[in-house]
């Protein structure tokens, strides 16, 4: 197998590869295969068995889970740094969600016995994957507040400083996101239809709350937008 090599994104947000060391890395992602799919691919598919974890090194990939009614949820957007499908891979139970790959995604690929083995030998890391596991809870419990407001704007508010919290890069006194997402994507996000996303984003673009640059959404003042969050 060809040796990988592996360096930690510089905006990665996982508790888990933070906490190796030049090391562990070198150790266990030598080990690793890498694999691309291409936009709308899926990388995990809900009730599959859960056989490895996936480090995305390129690309965004949005999670989602499906209602018995049918109806989709997004939970979570994922980018470079972060790692995907370790819950199926630590419990050996089914994947808890769906993973699609907005664009083209890339990432590097360790099986479930290599990371078990792995956390088995080194208690620092163990905790490293509750502390990840927890954030994950956390993130879930947050979506969870954000779908439990029942008016349209607040709701969207919240979901937006989500995205500007994770995916904004400071421009002056402003946040751009630095990935472009479409409405529908945000609607559903935050469990709104497109056209009433399409109708707040337009109304906080004129009172100055929000703004477009090079198609990319733009925060102008957070201050409102939280505001707006708290109802």
């Amino acid at each position: 197998m060809p040796r990988v090599t592996f360096q930690i994104p510089d905006a990665s947000t996982s508790i888990l590869l933070s906490a190796m060391t030049p090391a562990d890395h070198r150790d266990r992602f030598a080990q690793a295969r890498t694999k691309t799919f291409s936009a709308g691919q899926s990388i995990f598919v809900e009730g599959e068995p859960g056989l490895d974890v996936i480090l995305i090194t390129e690309g965004r990939a949005e999670v989602s889970v499906m209602s018995a009614s049918g109806r989709k949820s997004v939970i979570a957007q994922m980018g470079p740094g972060e790692v995907l499908g370790e819950i199926a891979a630590l419990d050996g139970g089914p994947r808890p969600a769906s993973v699609v790959a907005v664009g083209d995604v890339s990432g590097l690929v360790l099986s479930r016995a290599n990371i078990m083995s792995f956390v088995a030998e080194r208690p620092d890391i163990a905790r490293a994957v509750i502390a990840e596991l927890c954030r994950k809870v956390r993130n879930a419990s947050e979506m969870f507040v954000t779908r439990s407001v029942v008016e349209g704007g607040p709701r969207l508010a919240m979901a937006l400083l989500r995205l500007f919290d994770k995916w904004g890069a400071p421009d002056g006194d402003a946040l751009v996101l630095t990935q472009r997402f479409s409405q529908s994507e945000i609607g559903e996000f935050s469990g709104l239809a497109r056209e009433n996303v399409n109708r707040y984003v337009k109304t906080w673009t004129d009172q100055g709350i929000l703004g477009q640059g090079d198609g990319a959404l733009v925060l102008l003042d957070r201050a409102r937008l939280a505001r707006i969050a708290d109802g």
